[in-house]
């Protein structure tokens, strides 16, 4: 990479200011420039602590952007600290409307990143370093794949001490204890024993304002736990822990009628949709394996056998769910 692209120091920023700059990320084919927007907010001396923001790490997954436009936009008065948003890392992706980088590798694959490796490869290595330098605490913003919706829900290492700590405070209702994927970017940030969580909400190519909501607050409620800012509002600290996930997948293909809705608590046996002929006849029912809770489902009604249709998360012995009342909803979706 080239020494003319952004690098970040924190000790050219001054205290108290705003700041929203374009910055040179590399180019296309050495031909185009590119650049993306870098929000800054240094409130204090002391840079820590630290917050990095980051969405679109995958192109396609805008709603992260949303909720980093919609941060930047507050001007969150932060009393110490500093606090860094990236709102689109994968700029090429996101320009032509692709999960991937120019390269076709996923960039949510290739961190830490090498110097001299593949595109993808050097391309990692230039965000991690810029927001490892100084970050303490990290928060990766993502949606489901286009065509698929996930409900607001956080994905972080339980076994992290202080992860699991802060966990405790966030505003999130549901925390998925989710083990590292190899060059991920939540897995290079662990490999340097600091926190980062994963936040997932919504549907790629597509903007849901109440997934806004819950990931602004989670970003605040985390900026509060570190004593951040102290806000005037009361943040939803109640959650429930998902060990494991399973997809639940077609057994043969057809048209998918839906009969579920996220965040649902469902039971054992329950259906959640049905799969039916081009003329209407019942192929089959699809029917929940166990309790759990439904974390995404997909949009597409056409569907080939084998294909995913609901992304379940099984709920521990732990949870007691009152069998008196009807199936409970742990998500505001009028909030």
């Amino acid at each position: 990479m080239k020494d003319s692209i952004f690098n970040l120091d924190l000790e050219n920023y001054e205290i108290g200011e705003h700041v929203t700059e374009f910055v040179e990320f590399p180019s296309f084919y050495g031909l185009q420039k590119v650049s993306a927007p870098v929000y800054i907010y240094r409130a204090s001396e002391e840079i820590s602590p630290c917050v990095v923001v980051t969405s679109c790490v995958h192109g396609d997954e805008i709603n992260g952007l949303r909720i980093s436009q919609s941060l930047i936009r507050g001007k969150i008065k932060i009393t110490k600290g500093t606090l860094i948003i990236i709102p689109v890392v994968n700029i090429y992706g996101f320009l032509n409307k692709q999960r991937y980088l120019p390269d076709r590798k996923d960039l949510n694959r290739c961190f830490p990143g090498l110097t001299k490796g593949s595109f993808g490869s050097r391309f990692a290595h230039f965000i991690f370093q810029n927001i490892t330098k100084y970050g303490d605490v990290f928060i990766d913003l993502h949606s489901g794949g286009p065509g698929r919706f996930n409900v607001p829900q956080i994905r972080c290492d339980l076994s992290v001490k202080a992860t699991k700590a802060m966990v405790k405070k966030v505003s999130i209702p549901l925390v998925i204890n989710s083990s590292l994927r190899d060059g991920s970017l939540r897995q290079a940030i662990n490999d340097l024993n600091k926190s980062c969580i994963v936040f997932e909400g919504g549907e790629g190519l597509r903007i849901d304002e109440t997934i806004t909501k819950y990931g602004v607050n989670l970003v605040k409620s985390i900026l509060e736990y570190h004593g951040m800012i102290k806000s005037k509002k009361h943040f939803n600290n109640d959650k429930v822990i998902i060990q494991k996930t399973k997809w639940l997948r077609a057994k043969e293909g057809g048209l998918l009628i839906n009969k579920a809705h996220q965040g649902k608590v469902v039971k054992k046996d329950e259906v959640v949709g049905e799969l039916r002929e081009i003329t209407g006849k019942l192929i089959n029912k699809i029917k929940m394996e166990n309790d759990g809770v439904i974390l995404g489902i997909s949009r597409s009604a056409l569907i080939m056998s084998g294909d995913a249709l609901y992304n379940i998360g099984y709920l521990d012995e732990k949870f007691q769910g009152d069998e008196d009342d009807e199936f409970f909803d742990y998500f505001d979706f009028e909030m």
